[in-house]
């Protein structure tokens, strides 16, 4: 160190001899108390300095240091000039370093949330959920297995598993058999063969990107891409050409050639392909008579994402989107409907509603989330015919873009309000101007509609009012009565306010949830809406298991009586479990087994996600449910057995049911990621539909029950694994519901206990 090579002097500063050089380097005052003093001049000097600011504080630890030097050269005579400075400096390290190293930093000020306010995450800004990974998996998509039969009254059944159409090329025979197809050269004809279209009908020309398969809103991460084919062939004339070919408007991309030897399989990988909107397989150098027979044909795609929740909402989101025409801003009533012929415009509503949660959950990009809104909004607030200010129910299009009522259906007043709430909803989730559609809502002529009994169904085709009314518990009264609460400030009289529904139809209990938070409490009309529902849910999870116990839906797990069409198609059914004017409707009547519907379990997903997750983890697996298919209903036949292969199943993509199930899936994931869904705050930012909540539900939203019921209690996958071993016995008791929340149940109402 620097001062040891200073050279001794004689004579110090303070008088000690050269004789005093081996004494210690530190001689203690006579006392410690007169050192450990120190340290309370030192606080009391620091507490006046903190206090005026930090001059004072500089000032004070000169002082000290004067004080400590003053007393040190008073009581330590053996130390020299150098040492007696650091010993000074040694002590105020000893004071100060342990403050500046313990110290805690004072948090920045923050403006408190109010209590019972929800403070939605910024418009823009994503939670991160379930995130695709990073490689990729392979799932089976079927195109066609020929399994559904025409409707009734009809000779063909004209549509693929895709809800594209087929038909003959060349004029081959086709014979359009249960489970295969026959193809069979006409004569005077050497080759033939079979066209399919890929997405809608042939004669709207729209294509699918193999490289991405989804509709190009939906993010890259969660696209899939067709990588394979595959076409399984019965039989065939031998040594005939067989080929497969892949083409988009008429122009080949890809092709396959075999020469026919009896049963075979073809299965190839495909390249990367771009835009595709038709599969045709021809059979070539062929005579009049020869013939192949299919069994099927499927593709092999790839999927990053390994989440069910997530792939159940993608996935019916994407088929949701196709349904919508850009052009126009129309959803299409099916898949099969070609565009602008059978639109539906609750769907279109809510379509903008799906899109405001695929923006929350990082599916689409705001600004293409704000393009499909904006779209759906200039088409539904400024080109819709109108009567008495409600919407038609079902829209048609003509060549020359006139938006017209499709003759003989009606003027819907729950069609308009579902609509006018999904388009506002989402306005608001997105921070849109709502007040177009504020005023849609106000510009209806509701004194006219309000019965007695309830609000008006509406007007049929002709102008005159439906002589029904709604009035009867449920959530499409709800809504109803919400949009007409917030126009008027006043509740119509309901008939029937109380549980339970009409039918037992499913998706009347969750449908007003899907838009708007639950009430906490009791409702206007004295309803629990959170018993009501656990109990609703569970009448509906244990239905099969009580009343069909041996039954397929039993042993595997699967449940859900909601409105659809049936499996076999052509006919839809409102199935339920039973209600205040009508018995259960499960479809065995009708069909000669029993049926479940799927969405119900997506619109159930935020209360009981075990059950909903294990039921579509099973269409998943097995390759009902797809990027590009879907399961409107399922029946397993008598007598065949459980086997899912055996099952028969209605592939229909109808926008409403699509609608429901996103907006069930979406819920939940927003809920599980602890989120509060979007749409969600329409109900505390939008003064008009503020004014009808409160009105409605006087206490507010209910919390969230997502995180609640998924505690491992519920119990429901390893219940019906159980239940498969143990022959069911067990399953036939009453449903597990966790402890507190039966006692909730059980305390607010008589639902269920």
């Amino acid at each position: 160190m620097y001062w040891r090579m200073i050279e001794s002097r004689s004579d110090n500063d303070y008088g000690q001899s050269d004789s005093d050089a081996d004494e210690p380097l530190f001689k203690w005052a006579d006392t410690w108390a007169d050192i450990l003093l120190f340290p309370v001049y030192f606080v009391i000097i620091f507490v006046f300095g903190a206090i005026f600011s930090m001059i004072p504080v500089l000032g004070g630890i000169w002082l000290l240091l004067t004080a400590i030097y003053s007393s040190i050269k008073t009581k330590i005579k053996s130390a020299k000039s150098p040492r007696l400075f650091f010993v000074c400096m040694g002590i105020l390290l000893v004071i100060v370093l342990p403050l500046v190293f313990c110290s805690t930093p004072t948090p920045l000020p923050h403006s408190p949330t109010p209590t019972g306010t929800t403070v939605p995450a910024p418009t823009g800004i994503t939670i991160p959920h379930s995130a695709p990974t990073s490689t990729t998996h392979a799932i089976t998509i079927l195109l066609d297995d020929f399994r559904p039969q025409p409707y009734p009254g009809a000779s063909v059944y004209y549509y693929n598993r895709l809800g594209g159409d087929r038909g003959a090329v060349n004029n081959s025979i086709l014979d359009w058999g249960n489970e295969q197809v026959t193809t069979t050269i006409s004569s005077g004809d050497s080759w033939g063969g079979v066209w399919m279209s890929l997405n809608h009908q042939i004669r709207e020309e729209l294509s699918i990107n193999f490289s991405a398969i989804l509709p190009p809103q939906i993010l890259p991460p969660y696209q899939s891409q067709i990588a394979g084919i595959t076409a399984v062939i019965v039989d065939g004339t031998p040594d005939r050409t067989f080929k497969l070919e892949l083409k988009d408007r008429g122009e080949l991309h890809w092709k396959k050639e075999i020469v026919l030897n009896g049963g075979q399989v073809v299965s190839s990988d495909l390249p990367a392909l771009g835009n595709i909107n038709e599969l045709v397989w021809v059979l070539d150098h062929t005579s009049a008579g020869d013939y192949v027979v299919l069994e099927s044909v499927s593709f092999t795609a790839t999927t990053q994402i390994t989440d069910t929740a997530t792939a159940a909402f993608v996935w019916s989101y994407g088929m949701l989107l196709n349904n919508w025409n850009p052009a126009t801003g129309l959803v299409r009533d099916k898949a099969h409907d070609a565009d602008g012929e059978f639109d539906a415009i609750q769907a279109t509503g809510s379509l903008a509603a799906a899109t405001a949660v695929a923006e929350q959950l990082g599916i689409v990009t705001r600004a293409d989330a704000l393009q499909i809104v904006n779209k759906i909004s200039d088409t539904l607030l400024l080109n819709l015919p109108h009567s008495r200010g409600l919407w038609p129910h079902w829209v048609k299009v003509s060549p020359a873009d006139e938006i017209t009522i499709v003759p003989n259906t009606e003027w819907s007043s729950v069609d308009t309000v579902i609509a006018a709430i999904g388009l506002l909803t989402a306005q608001s989730a997105l921070g849109m101007d709502t007040s177009g559609t504020e005023h849609k809502l106000q510009s209806i002529d509701w004194n006219d509609l309000v019965t007695p009994g309830g609000i008006s169904h509406g007007y049929v085709y002709t102008g005159d009012q439906i002589p029904y009314a709604w009035d009867v518990f449920g959530g499409e009264s709800w809504l109803v009565e919400l949009a007409y609460a917030g126009v008027t400030g006043q509740v119509a009289p309901i008939t029937y306010p109380a549980p339970p529904t009409a039918n037992g139809s499913g998706f009347i209990d969750e449908l007003a949830w899907l838009f708007v938070p639950p009430p906490s409490g009791q409702d206007y009309w004295g309803t629990d809406w959170t018993s009501y529902r656990l109990a609703a849910t569970d009448g509906q999870i244990s239905y099969y298991l009580t009343h069909y116990p041996q039954s397929c839906f039993g042993q595997v797990g699967l449940f859900g009586l909601s409105a659809a069409e049936v499996p076999q198609g052509g006919i839809y059914q409102a199935f339920g479990v039973g209600g205040r004017f009508a018995a259960a409707n499960n479809g065995a009547a009708l069909l000669g087994a029993p049926v479940v519907v799927p969405h119900y379990a997506a619109m159930i997903a935020s209360l009981r996600p075990d059950e909903a997750i294990e039921m579509w983890d099973w269409l998943i697996n097995d390759g009902y449910f797809t990027p590009l298919t879907n399961v409107e209903s399922l029946v397993f036949p008598p007598s065949l057995g459980c086997d899912s292969a055996t099952m028969v199943w209605n592939q229909l993509k109808g926008s409403w049911n699509l609608s429901l199930q996103t907006l069930g899936w979406g819920r939940y994931l927003a809920e599980r990621d602890g989120q509060v869904p979007i749409l969600w705050q329409a109900t505390t930012t939008n003064p008009l539909l503020q004014k009808g909540y409160l009105l409605l539900a006087p206490g507010g939203p209910t919390p969230t029950l997502t995180a609640t019921l998924t505690q491992p209690e519920w119990g429901y996958q390893n219940r019906y694994r159980l239940a498969k071993k143990a022959g069911l016995a067990s399953m036939v008791a009453t449903p597990t519901v966790p402890g507190a929340l039966r006692q909730v149940q059980c305390s607010a109402s008589n639902y269920g206990c």
